[in-house]
């Protein structure tokens, strides 16, 4: 049997379609050894998905994710509805398809099988599946050529379905995906989907760790770090680009970010029922204890050599710092002490950058959330809420930057719905 590079290279000229692009069979490689690289899952899935579009120069694209016996929108790209610049994209959520022969990802997800159509308005009628053209009725989009491949690990596990649309020429003409585009995307996907794999183990444990705070502290719910970590990776990039970083440094600070966030309460595992759970205020004293899960938390990312440790500690700690140094903890000459006295808060540029934004993202969300004490704020309560703190709780120039970004807040709220 030919491997897959025997048989790549024996493709290289091949085309099922007089106008398909030939494809460098080398970028291919590169990009499957790049994306095992990629830890985050949200970061993840918006690559492969964008690096598969790209490597076909497919004009749109969907990536579903497996769950629970369904095919769960995950992505969405379409460089003729909207441009890869706009943010909030990556938060369309279109809910999900059944896993069976009647739709076209659920065919492919079903059978294992790949899916290459020409035209799928014209769709033979001897098969079980067909194309459902609500979204171009919505949208005034053309759908045409599709290929739809399962995301199926060496081990023959299905986490989903990666599905690219209208393949374009050189001169920006819709064609015909070819055998060779099927021959790649194939492979890709296979590697993809073990990348997604591991990536999604990871998110679970992660989100083992906020359900461990949520059984202390019945706030702290997965879908509460899941928009905290969402708003914060946003609102960090408005920040970078305005500060002219690297797009490289940029891209790796949200991997990291993202799960740093998730993760900003967790050392209120280490506080008692008796405060976290009591109605009513908090004495001094009782306040004092609560104060101490910064610390607590920030304990458990002692690895100052690791950039996801030192990030994580950084928000951990600092996350309830304000910009007036009105904050806690403070400043503490040595968290791992044995007895702790809290510092002055830190002020100003004191405060690590990712911690002033995780704090805007978590109160933000706690102010539009319901809880046991409190209805959810109107939108224009917080936003007049934001304004007042700005410079005194929170970092100006991030509050006007949040504030800017709304159409990514509403999107966030909307995948990660309450």
């Amino acid at each position: 049997m030919m491997s897959f590079l025997e048989r790549a290279s024996s493709l290289r000229a091949f085309s099922a379609r007089p106008h398909a692009v030939k494809r460098d069979l080398n970028k291919l490689l590169e990009t499957i050894v790049a994306i095992s690289y990629t830890k985050d899952l949200d970061s993840l899935l918006e690559r492969v998905l964008l690096e598969a579009r790209q490597f076909v120069n497919a004009d749109a694209g969907t990536l579903y994710l497996k769950a629970k016996d369904r095919l769960f929108f995950s992505y969405v790209q379409n460089s003729t509805l909207f441009s890869s610049e706009e943010a909030s994209y990556r938060y369309v959520y279109s809910g999900s398809v059944a896993i069976d022969r009647s739709s076209l990802a659920g065919y492919v997800a079903a059978t294992g099988d790949p899916v290459l159509i020409d035209d799928v308005y014209d769709i033979q009628s001897d098969v079980s599946y067909s194309f459902n053209p609500e979204y171009d009725t919505r949208t005034s989009y053309r759908t045409k050529s599709m290929l739809i491949v399962p995301l199926m690990t060496r081990g023959q596990t299905n986490v989903g379905v990666l599905q690219l649309i209208n393949a374009k020429d050189d001169h920006g003409d819709v064609i015909s995906f070819s055998g060779q585009d099927l021959l790649y995307i194939t492979q890709y996907a296979q590697n993809a989907a073990s990348a997604i794999e591991q990536a999604k183990l990871n998110r679970e444990m992660v989100l083992r760790m906020v359900e461990i705070s949520e059984l202390r502290d019945p706030f702290e719910t997965s879908q509460h770090a899941k928009r905290v970590g969402s708003y914060a990776v946003e609102l960090y990039e408005k920040w970078a680009v305005s500060q002219h970083t690297k797009e490289s440094e940029i891209k790796a600070n949200r991997e990291i970010l993202r799960t740093a966030a998730m993760l900003h309460d967790v050392g209120k595992v280490a506080i008692s029922d008796a405060i976290l759970k009591k109605k009513g205020d908090l004495t001094a004293a009782e306040r004092a204890k609560m104060r101490l899960h910064t610390i607590y938390g920030a304990r458990l990312f002692k690895h100052t050599d690791s950039a996801w440790d030192k990030m994580a500690m950084e928000v951990v700690l600092n996350h309830h710092e304000c910009w007036d140094g009105s904050g806690y903890p403070g400043i503490i000459d040595n968290i791992f002490a044995r007895k702790i006295r809290l510092g002055r808060g830190k002020r100003g540029n004191e405060i690590p950058i990712f911690a002033r934004i995780v704090m805007i993202a978590d109160v933000y969300d706690s102010l539009v959330s319901r809880r046991s004490y409190k209805e959810p704020w109107e939108q224009q309560q917080v936003v007049d809420y934001l304004k007042w703190q700005a410079g005194k709780q929170f970092d100006p120039v991030l509050v006007e930057l949040f504030l800017n970004m709304q159409d990514v807040v509403q999107a966030i709220k909307n995948k990660y719905s309450y």
